[in-house]
């Protein structure tokens, strides 16, 4: 499929129509197409052989004959003049948080300021605190450092992908492999992915793939290469009866293994990637299952995502560690996207796509009007999506859609709709998008004005963080909570892999509150309906239990709980 190259085409198309001061219409043309294109499910170079790409929304004659040009030749001359008209490097700067076109433009043209590297070289030096204020400058050169430091390390997703794409081509080879490390864990990004095997035929397998782009260390027990993405990827063989212990060593984090072996210590034993052994003598205790490993030592079994020194060991010791909520455990989906607002699939597709998934109950919640980017709907569009859902469910029963909103959270703490239009709806999230770098105090009196309406169910991505791009709005979650607590209200922790919101630590500190979360996949497409699994490896990780998310209820005690 070309749709993930399409949509950086317009992606880049909209950059240097922004960058070069171009009509703002342009721009949100180019951007809206892109997001169709990125997450449909149908391959957009078979819609242009049938000379079909008009028939995708927010294609028009103009991006079409543009999409043409590039699956034709490869290239697009009007971005090559677009980006002619641009500064050298003001398209890179645009990609640092904070850093507008007219900045861009400015600091590439009039600074010779030509790549992120020279950025940071200037802020740090101090010849841009002129260019862009004091205040900025400081902002700017924290933004830089979390660039730095972040661009080494991947969403979740895509070491999950890479990961998959991994076991299957040593599945085909009848080569079983176990991911480890960070990923197992369920971490929001991942930086190396490590790999665990008992076949010395993996090896050779491994330096053979065809993703690998150069070996960095080969070895009878370990395998380094560098892939073509740029990721780093280790292959450790062992043998049959460590397996136990290697897993249990190359998945926790450093801080949970040395609590292990500190218990190790305590009974006069050693723990290492080999085995859990006798310290004077050296023989064996256990060593070839986790489980074992983890029983010798006094312990439950502690699952991979909670392997992070947060207290599992104590509560393992004492039998109380959590029964974690597993991806079955849900009944619905309490946030998804179509084609109303920004999403780029039909009602219909998206419901028979969950139920297909074994949900009872999904809730679109398209946007409502004062997201004008995401085509968010007016009263008038959301009654007629109303009669839409309710032919829908004819259709599908006992499979129930809810009519739902992602209602926004205005720059004033007030919401599109009245309280009597919000009423008429099964469940009202709200979410924060706008105006976002207001100081803490008012984003966090936004939140709680949501929370206190009396229409609000849910508060979506409480942060409102894209990770890796933009931290979450400042909120003084602890009042945020406390919120929720006085008013019976539900957090969501939105598993869109570049969101994760909340994180593992506050959906814990909620859950040990008393407030219940919702998990939802934030979905913008059919194939998006499986973030949720990413949306609980944040839940496992927050020691939640299906009691303590609500889309595990039967539907009816749901909307009673929700009522």
């Amino acid at each position: 499929m070309r749709n993930h190259d399409v949509a950086e085409l317009l992606d880049k198309m909209a950059q240097a129509s922004e960058a070069a001061g171009e009509d703002r219409f342009k721009v949100i043309a180019y951007r809206r197409a892109s997001t169709v294109i990125r997450n449909m499910e149908q391959d957009v170079e078979e819609l242009w052989k049938q000379g079909q790409l008009e028939e995708i929304k927010y294609v028009g004659n103009a991006i079409a004959k543009k999409i043409d040009e590039y699956l034709t030749t490869g290239k697009l001359e009007a971005l090559e003049k677009m980006e002619k008209k641009v500064p050298t490097g003001a398209l890179e700067l645009m990609k640092v948080p904070g850093i507008g076109p007219k900045t861009a433009y400015k600091l590439a043209q009039n600074y010779h300021v030509k790549s992120v590297d020279d950025l940071r070289v200037g802020l740090a030096s101090g010849a841009l605190t002129e260019a862009v204020g004091e205040v900025m400058a400081k902002r700017l050169a924290g933004e830089v450092e979390k660039m730095k430091e972040g661009g080494s390390r991947m969403l979740l997703v895509e070491a999950f992908n890479l990961a998959a794409m991994l076991v299957a081509y040593f599945e085909e080879k009848g080569i079983d492999v176990e991911p480890a490390g960070s990923l197992r864990r369920g971490a929001n990004t991942v930086g190396d992915i490590d790999i665990l095997t008992t076949d010395a035929k993996a090896s050779e397998a491994f330096v053979s793939y065809p993703m690998v782009d150069r070996v960095i260390e080969r070895g009878p027990t370990r395998v380094s290469v560098f892939l073509k993405t740029g990721t780093q990827v280790d292959l450790r063989i062992v043998k049959k009866d460590e397996l136990g212990a290697a897993l249990i060593y190359f998945t926790g984090s450093k801080q949970h293994n040395i609590e292990l072996r500190n218990l190790a210590i305590e009974k006069g034993w050693k723990l290492n990637e080999y085995a859990l052994a006798d310290a004077k003598t050296g023989k064996v205790v256990a060593s070839k299952t986790e489980e074992e490993v983890y029983s010798k030592l006094g312990l439950e079994f502690i699952p991979p995502e909670l392997r992070e020194a947060r207290g599992e060991v104590e509560a393992a010791k004492e039998g109380k560690l959590p029964h974690l909520v597993e991806v079955d455990d849900l009944r619905g989906d309490l946030q998804m996207h179509s084609t109303w607002s920004d999403g780029s699939a039909e009602l219909e597709r998206m419901a028979r796509v969950a139920m297909e998934s074994g949900y009872e109950y999904i809730a679109f919640t398209d946007h409502s009007v004062s997201v004008g980017i995401a085509n968010g709907l007016s009263e008038e569009r959301f009654r007629r999506q109303w009669k839409a859902i309710d032919e829908l469910n004819d259709k599908l029963k006992p499979f129930r859609v809810l009519k739902a909103v992602e209602a926004e959270v205005r720059s004033d703490g007030s919401l599109d709709f009245d309280r009597e239009f919000f009423d008429q709806f099964d469940i009202v999230g709200a979410s924060i998008h706008q105006a976002y770098k207001q100081p803490p105090e008012k984003l966090t009196e936004r939140a709680v004005m949501a929370l206190e309406h009396p229409s609000v169910d849910i508060l979506f991505h409480p942060t409102n963080r894209i990770i890796g791009r933009r931290d979450g709005n400042p909120l003084d979650l602890r009042k945020v909570i406390q919120t929720a607590k006085d008013n019976g209200k539900l957090l969501e922790i939105d598993g869109a892999p570049n969101r994760l919101d909340l994180d593992e630590v506050w959906a814990k500190r909620a859950m040990q509150e008393g407030v219940k979360l919702v998990v939802d996949s934030d979905a913008h497409s059919p194939g998006e309906l499986k973030n949720v699994q990413f949306g609980i490896a944040v839940a496992r990780r927050a020691w939640l239990e299906a009691k303590d998310v609500a889309n595990t209820l039967p539907l009816r005690d749901l909307l009673k709980l929700v009522a």
